[in-house]
Order: structure tokens, then sequence, then C-alpha cells
């Protein structure tokens, strides 16, 4: 008996300590289903909530690990709250389901959330049109996700059919970021006036600093398909095509200028743009279907730009293995830009055009572009001579010579052809270990985006 009275108070508390008052509280999973849901329920897949929407406006909070499925039907406008210190919740299309939402904002203090596989497209969720954002990330909204989604604003069989003034009327920007450490991931992205915004709230340069944006599509659009313009963005292997000359009204003399990246720092209060990565991106002037009631250019000359930095001091960016097929002659335009690499990123013009450069020039006080490396391109043509203490190398002018170079030219394939005069042209120093598809570069490396 004195030895049992002795091990009973350890098995007492070892009793206590694995209680569930000191376990970690289990993830949940909740369903929401428009069609059969009801907001009095509570949640499970046999008794699902209504709409999402509802949901969030119920005050209804998550612990990290809980997923919310969503099942097919209109989830109206939510607006995703609450943050959490660590961990993330994950809202999703349950699968073999198509949720629709007309918007979609992460309010400011949402943080670790990601949504997931879902439908932001008002005309499909409700018939509706709107000019604003799709997707909204507010500043103070952090470490979010968004991926492999569908964003428009409205269907293809809609849009195809829509003039001037309905581009004007009936689209914006699909995914706009104003919170930091952000990410937008490998969504679809179509019928809208701008791609992905990653926006500025302070001269000082805070914003959407820290965003991801990789693996994205921007197909049909009239204004921007990616902008940056605040520090420390990463904007990878996203593409953009089919930019339309969209006219509004009132502004017939000087439209809106296009670009498929784009990035502006507004006056001289402003401080400089930083330490921001694009690579292996890939942006075609037009490709494939289109849609014929709009133009590619507006008066013979307003047609999309490729990737622009247009009034430094930009500092630290690496621009590499991206692909820019456009028909303006500025096809990569940097003004400005210190201590940053150019390299490996093929340059030729998209039929029916016939110019194309890389430009590297002064910014809009007269100061040069200063220290910068140029080395591996592949253009029609380089314009960088305006660059003081640039380190230029194994750059190769292609000339209007692309059936030699490249295996498709006139599909928009620029990937190398056997015998192309790239190959084994470039240098490894400052060079990429992979190309735009990722594949890994083997010495002595090819000019421009592809290895062959």
């Amino acid at each position: 008996m004195f030895g049992l009275r002795l091990v009973a108070p350890a098995l007492v508390l070892l009793a206590a300590s694995l209680t569930p008052a000191h376990a970690a509280p289990a993830a949940v999973a909740y369903y929401v289903d428009p069609a059969a849901g009801s907001s009095s329920n509570p949640g499970t897949a046999a008794s699902p909530w209504r709409t999402l929407q509802e949901v969030f406006d119920s005050g209804r909070t998550f612990a990290a690990g809980d997923v919310i499925y969503l099942r097919s039907g209109n989830h109206g406008n939510p607006v995703i709250r609450g943050g959490l210190s660590s961990g993330l919740r994950t809202i999703r299309a349950e699968p073999g389901q198509t949720p629709r939402m007309r918007t979609l904002r992460f309010q400011s203090g949402a943080t670790r959330w990601t949504v997931d596989g879902v439908v932001v497209s008002p005309q499909e969720a409700d018939g509706s049109f709107t000019a604003g954002n799709l997707i909204q990330f507010d500043a103070g909204a952090t470490d979010d996700v968004v991926q492999n989604s569908q964003i428009r604003a409205a269907s293809d069989s809609s849009a195809a059919g829509w003039a001037n003034n309905d581009w004007v009327n009936r689209s914006g920007t699909a995914v706009l970021v104003a919170g930091s450490n952000n990410q937008v991931l490998n969504n679809r992205i179509r019928n809208v006036r701008n791609g992905v915004m990653l926006e500025r709230t302070s001269t000082a340069g805070a914003g959407a600093t820290g965003a991801v944006v990789r693996g994205n599509s921007v197909d049909h659009f009239w204004e921007d398909a990616y902008r940056c313009k605040v520090s420390g963005c990463l904007l990878e292997r996203n593409t953009a095509t089919n930019s339309y000359a969209v006219v509004p009204p009132g502004t017939e003399d000087d439209p809106p200028h296009r670009d498929m990246f784009q990035s502006y720092r507004g006056d001289g209060s402003f401080t400089p743009i930083t330490n921001v990565v694009l690579r292996g991106n890939v942006f075609i002037s037009r490709q494939g279907t289109r849609y014929t009631k709009i133009p590619f250019q507006y008066n013979g000359k307003y047609t999309v730009q490729g990737i622009g930095a247009y009034d430094g001091p930009y500092d630290n960016w690496t621009i590499e293995n991206n692909v820019v097929m456009v028909e303006v002659g500025l096809a990569i335009g940097l003004y400005g830009m210190d201590n940053s690499r150019i390299v490996n990123n093929t340059v030729v013009p998209a039929a029916p055009a016939t110019d194309s450069e890389i430009r590297l020039t002064d910014q809009k006080d007269g100061n040069p572009s200063d220290n910068d490396v140029i080395r591996n391109n592949l253009a029609h043509a380089f314009n960088t001579g305006a660059a003081t203490n640039a380190r230029h190398s194994n750059n190769l002018t292609v000339g209007t010579d692309y059936s030699t170079y490249f295996v498709d030219y006139p599909a928009g394939n620029v990937h190398l052809k056997a015998g192309s005069p790239a190959i084994g042209f470039g240098t490894t120093t400052d060079a990429p270990a992979t190309d735009a598809d990722g594949r890994a570069r083997t010495a002595p490396y090819d000019a421009g985006a592809y290895e062959y």
C-alpha cells in the first residue's frame, strides 16, 4: 500500500498533462453551400452555411488549420477578417465544385488566409459588372494568398462581344495589393483593365512590399498586366498576352499607355524602388484567340509596351530570363536603373512590328543609369550607351534573322532551334543557373531566355 500511495500522484499528474485543456485545438472542416445551406446551420458537410459573405458578416472566427470548403453557387462579396500569429487557414473549392463570388476582399488585419480554386467574376456570379477591384488586399492585410483561381470581369463569351465603352464600364483591376507579404500564385486572369497591381500607400514606400506574384496569366486586358510601385517584390514565371486599345471617352488625344509590366515612382517625394526581381516572365502583345471588336492599336501608334521602369532612381533590380515580344520599340525601357542585372532576356518584336530594343537610359532629372550588368541578352537591338559604368558582355543582336535563331518566331515560340547562333554564346558570369522554363543551364551558357 505504501508504494501505491507514492505512485498514484504521479499517475494523476500524467493524466492531467494529457487532457484536452492542454492540447492544441483540432482543426475543423466547415462547408458553405449557396443552394442548400443556411446561416443558422452549424457549417458541417450535412448542414452547411449558405454563403461565404454571410459567414464573415456573422463575425465567426477560425483557428489555425481550419478549412472552409465552398460549394457551387454565388458566395457574394465576402470580406475576409481575422488574424493569426502563426499557422494558416484555408478557404477552398470543395473537389468537383465551382464556387463563384462577385468580389473578394482581405480586410486590414486579415492575416494567414489562403483562398484556393475559386472563381471571382461579377458577371458570372450575379450578372452584374464593376469597374472596381475584383480582389483587394487592404493595407494591413498581410501574409495572405490567392492561388489557383479564375479572376475575370466576365466570361469569355460575354467579353468577346464588348465594344470600347463596355470595356471601360464593365472591367477593372483583377488583383490590387496594398498590404505587405501577400502572394498571388497560379491564377488565370482574363477580361480586365489591369492584372496584378502592387501599390504604394505612402511616400516612404509602405504598401505591397514583400509581395510574390508567380505563375499567373493575364489574357485580354487593356492597361497594365502587372505593376510594381514598391520595393522588395518578386514577379516570376507570369505571362501576359492580348492587350487591346481601349480608349476611355475624353482621352482620345492621349489614351492610357499600356504596359506588360510597369513601375513608376511619381514625383520626387517618393522613395526609390529597390530590390525587385522580374524573372522568367513571357509577355507577347497578341497571340492565339483574340476578340475582334477591339483593335490592338489605336490611331496607328498606341500599342502595348513591354517592361518599363520610367522614373528612377531604381536600385538593385534583377531582370533575367524574360521574353518580351511587343509592337513598339520600347520592349524593355529602364530609366534611372542603378546597380542592377539585366541578363539572359529575349527581346524581339511581335509581328507585324519591326522594331524592338533594350533601352537603358537617364532618369527624368537627367542622372544616368549607373553600374549595371547587361549580359547574355538576345535582342533585336540595344540602346544602352547612355548608362555609365555598365558592364556589357555576350549580348547578341538578332536583327531580323529570326528564322535562324528560333523554333517558330511567327507563332511566338522563341526557344532556340538547332544551329542557332545563340547556343553557347553566353557567359556564366552574373547569369542565372536556370532558364525561363526552369531548366538547368549548362556551360557554355546560351544567350537569351531559353537554354537549347
